[in-house]
């Protein structure tokens, strides 16, 4: 489970945009371990979190 949150909280500082240089590299090593799905799977479900919350606030903005 701590990979699962450790994956989730990369891709969320990926797409904020901050992160620690540290994190990158656990990160990278990690990917080279494992591969690359676990990322791509979250970010995908993350990307699509992320669409409907806006989604959400504008058809809550407009009438």
């Amino acid at each position: 489970m701590q990979g699962l949150g450790q994956t989730f909280k990369a891709v969320i500082s990926a797409m904020v945009g901050v992160g620690k240089k540290s994190d990158l590299v656990k990160d990278f090593e990690r990917v080279e371990a494992q591969g690359p799905w676990a990322y791509i799977i979250v970010g995908l479900i993350m990307t699509v979190v992320f669409v409907g919350a806006v989604i959400m606030v504008v058809k809550l903005v407009l009438p």
